[in-house]
């Protein structure tokens, strides 16, 4: 293997992310790294975390516009005197 081709390797270097963790890797650029996401924080790795939207498929879409058509077109009962 040509050792001028490869970088400097350095050991338990600092990495900060914006949510607050603190943990040490082993990388190629030498001092503290600053990262705006990380494993604690990713919704990849935390799927507790993430925010889940309940998707609606055509079938519901066209039922509920039937509902609210049914209510629109139902005729308005007139009270007699």
């Amino acid at each position: 293997m040509k050792t001028w081709i490869h970088g400097n390797y350095f050991k338990d270097v600092e990495v900060n992310c914006i949510c607050g963790a603190k943990f040490t890797v082993n990388a190629t650029i030498p001092g503290p790294m600053k990262v705006e996401t990380c494993y604690q924080c990713h919704p990849a790795f935390n799927k507790d975390k993430v925010i889940k939207k309940v998707i609606k498929g055509r079938m519901e879409k066209f039922l509920e516009k039937q509902k609210k058509m049914d209510v629109i077109s139902k005729p308005v009962s007139k009270k007699k005197k």
